[in-house]
């Protein structure tokens, strides 16, 4: 799984699959129907009480939302407009996106994100920001247009992207350098991936994003097992919208999707997550 932003972690960002943030603190983001065709509306959701939502409501940062049309160029970054609303830990905001523009063709793409308006006064790292023990008493700097949360792009290429979620556990029964995969009937559907606690922070900052590469493929190889055991027939995954998106992506590719009898779950993985090794150089 490629990470949303090629970046250095020098300070937090919400996302999925992301390991900068305690269980419990998310980004979800919701397309709303509207009367007008032209129009998209998008649902922005922060979940507990956690640095970024102490941003929004302190009005260091905002949410917004990329529109990108990859035919023609297009990119522009529309920002939510109006009066947060907060509910039961939930801080939230409604946008609405006119689509009606001539500067762009169809297919459009879009990302929501929130990201800071002004400098924010370096501090430290403490519990209330909802944060990882990992980054408890560290010093966080956060520049101006810094993106603290941040969603996939729109589209079906973008869904392994929130099909696996990476989840922290301190377990005796999973062995040190290990994961377990586990199938999730909620929020579309996703594959739960319990990473051993030392492997877990070894994800974070890896010494090689091949090889963490490798790891997501083999977890979501483990994830497509379960598909290709447990959800053979259509109706057992048709009101899923990830798998919905998943399925298609595989016909488009050409892969052999997990309801066929030449499906092999390791060569479907390894083709979004290629496994690469680099050869070591031979000395003259």
């Amino acid at each position: 799984m490629k990470d949303l932003i090629a970046r250095v972690a020098t300070y937090p960002m919400m996302a999925p699959g992301g390991l900068d943030y305690a269980e419990g603190h998310e980004y979800e983001t919701k397309q709303i129907d509207e009367k007008d065709k032209n129009m998209i509306g998008v649902l922005h959701q922060i979940h507990g009480e956690n640095l970024v939502s102490k941003l929004l409501k302190e009005g260091y940062a905002e949410f917004a939302c990329t529109i990108v049309s990859p035919w023609c160029a297009y990119r522009h970054v529309e920002k939510a407009s109006g009066t947060l609303e907060q509910s039961d830990g939930t801080i939230q905001i409604k946008q609405q996106l006119n689509m009606s523009s001539d500067d762009f063709m169809h297919p459009v793409m879009f990302q929501p994100f929130v990201m800071t308006n002004s400098e924010v006064i370096p501090f430290t790292a403490q519990k209330s920001h909802g944060l990882d023990q990992l980054w408890m008493g560290r010093e966080v700097r956060l520049p101006v247009a810094a993106i603290v949360a941040l969603q996939p792009f729109w589209n079906a290429k973008t869904v392994l992207q929130s099909i696996l979620r990476m989840k922290k556990v301190s377990d005796e029964n999973i062995a040190p350098g290990s994961f377990e995969v586990k199938a999730v009937g909620e929020q579309g559907f996703y594959f739960l991936v319990e990473v051993e606690e030392s492997l877990f922070n070894g994800l974070r900052n890896p010494a090689s994003f091949e090889h963490r590469n490798s790891i997501y493929s083999v977890a979501l190889a483990q994830g497509l097992s379960i598909l290709n055991e447990q959800y053979q027939e259509p109706e057992d995954w048709a009101e899923q919208q990830n798998l919905k998106l998943l399925y298609h992506m595989f016909r488009d590719r050409g892969i052999p999707t997990w309801d066929e009898e030449n499906f092999r779950a390791n060569q479907a993985a390894a083709a979004f997550h290629p496994h690469v090794v680099k050869q070591a150089q031979e000395s003259e």
